[in-house]
């Protein structure tokens, strides 16, 4: 009887504890899942690289000014983000983002938020530097391109 009491009173706190947002899917593909949180936050699943990108324009930045600042200003938006009940966000590298746009378009998927001016994503090199791939209808789509600004920020975290 205590064990049936004491299983019923950890059910309740687990219950009431904190968890994270309520969020309903989107969309579900074989490779991506879109999910939106109660305030209106999306994120997009790459089950393929097992992680989670911002997906709306709320947690997404565009990146203006000097290019030697670029950089620190990208880790700053990221780390300091709480988006989704995650807080845990960083800057991808470039290969992220480069399979995450690729592998958008191949599955005829189109990314929720978008600045008209930032038709470049950024991502941090090998190198530690930070360079963009062109998502638009350019040749080559999705190569790596001369870091200009302005550019997209779409931090990242790994897959819960």
């Amino acid at each position: 009887m205590k064990i049936i009491l004491y299983a019923i009173v950890v059910l309740f706190f687990i219950a009431c504890g904190d968890s994270a947002p309520k969020a309903s899917i989107n969309f579900q593909t074989a490779n991506y899942i879109s999910q939106t949180d109660e305030n209106n936050h999306t994120i997009i699943k790459d089950l393929r690289q097992n992680l989670v990108f911002v997906n709306s324009i709320q947690g997404c930045k565009a990146l203006h000014g000097n290019k030697d600042e670029v950089l620190q200003k990208a880790e700053d938006f990221c780390q300091q983000l709480s988006f989704f009940g995650i807080t845990n966000w960083h800057v991808p590298t470039l290969k992220e983002v480069q399979s995450i746009s690729k592998g958008m378009d191949e599955d005829k998927l189109i990314p929720y938020f978008s600045f008209p001016e930032c038709k470049r994503i950024v991502g941090i090199k090998t190198d530690g530097t930070l360079g963009t791939i062109h998502t638009h209808n350019v040749s080559p789509k999705f190569k790596e391109v001369p870091l200009q600004l302005p550019a997209g920020l779409r931090c990242v975290t790994e897959s819960f």
